[in-house]
């Protein structure tokens, strides 16, 4: 029997969200930083970072954060056993962060050091651009019972630290006796600039791999069709190609599906988007959906999300309910 349904492994941090005011710009807050884009902060930028933030933006919340960890919130509330392998910091950071898991099991979330923050900026369209500072993320090591920890779970899902020291301890988990755990994948910015050859351990044993169009680009530096058969030819069977306001495209050997956005009145805030159709895919994939309506579901998850700052309106129970009964859906 497996423990848990889900089991996500990646960064926790506290994302800080500032609201861009009329005629300011993101490279505002620091230069080389960009509307969709993330960077790694380091001390001094994140005192500069916030300086102008104070003054080129409105501070309009805080949220707990980070790839894996909206995506295990958002399965939760949709009903799914979740838990998750991480760290924060021995602080008030750390108990927030802790707080913000909700439902998910935190017994493997260990803690010590400064809990990391990210920073989010939004410009008057809704799109983030985010500085991380990983703090405790970067000194995480995993052992043995993390990996007895997420053995028979239905799925595992990794996305990115800001350390290669942690990608290297990512590595050893998957080297471990996983059973039939299906692997997930989201490499994110901060991961697919290091390229496909530095990844290709992970990508060897990943069944799905979430990406942006232009993440499967910076991969290898070439178009992200390319980059896709590579990926697909290394032994990753799914690759879903998320393409912002184009949709999302589901790639296979033996298939490829375009599926279009669901669109909502108000972008408030796009913030963990991708991360949220992560676990609508995923969603439809532990309930044995075909992959179209994987893709379907994880779209409608994707657009709710976005009608709210950071996690209000993350999909849960009734929204399940609600689009499976739905004609958007169809059974396998």
């Amino acid at each position: 029997m497996s423990r848990f349904d889900f089991v996500g492994f990646g960064a926790l941090n506290i994302d800080i969200f500032y609201s861009l005011k009329a005629g300011k710009r993101t490279e505002d807050i620091l230069p080389e930083l960009h509307p969709g884009g993330e960077i790694i902060g380091s001390k001094r930028d994140r005192v500069i970072a916030f300086e102008n933030s104070k003054k080129y933006a409105i501070l309009t919340g805080r949220s707990g954060g980070g790839q894996s960890a909206n995506t295990a919130v958002a399965l939760a509330r949709m009903g799914f056993k979740c838990g998750f392998i991480g760290k924060v910091g021995d602080d008030e950071l750390g108990d927030l962060l802790l707080d913000s898991m909700e439902n998910v099991d935190k017994s493997h979330i260990k803690r010590g050091g400064n809990s990391g923050v990210c920073l989010c900026i939004l410009d008057q369209s809704g799109e983030r651009a985010n500085v991380v500072f990983p703090g405790s993320n970067d000194t995480l090591s995993i052992d043995d019972s993390d990996i007895e920890y997420a053995r028979n779970s239905k799925a595992i899902h990794l996305t990115s630290f800001c350390s290669e020291k942690v990608l290297k301890e990512q590595e050893r988990f998957l080297m471990g006796d996983l059973n039939e755990s299906i692997i997930t994948f989201d490499p994110g910015e901060i991961y697919s600039r290091l390229g496909i050859e530095r990844l290709k351990k992970i990508l060897k044993r990943t069944k799905i791999l979430f990406a942006t169009d232009e993440e499967l680009k910076s991969m290898i530096n070439k178009a992200y069709q390319e980059s896709v058969k590579q990926i697909i030819d290394l032994g990753t069977e799914i690759v879903v190609c998320k393409m912002a306001e184009r949709g999302s495209i589901i790639v296979t050997k033996k298939l490829s599906v375009h599926i279009p956005i669901t669109r909502v009145e108000k972008v408030v805030d796009k913030t963990g988007a991708g991360d949220v159709y992560s676990a609508g895919f995923i969603a439809g994939m532990l309930l044995n959906l075909p992959l179209e309506s994987c893709g379907k579901l994880a779209s409608s998850a994707s657009a709710l999300s976005i009608t709210g700052y950071g996690r209000e309106k993350y999909p849960d129970r009734e929204f399940l309910k609600r689009v499976l009964e739905s004609n958007i859906i169809v059974s396998s």
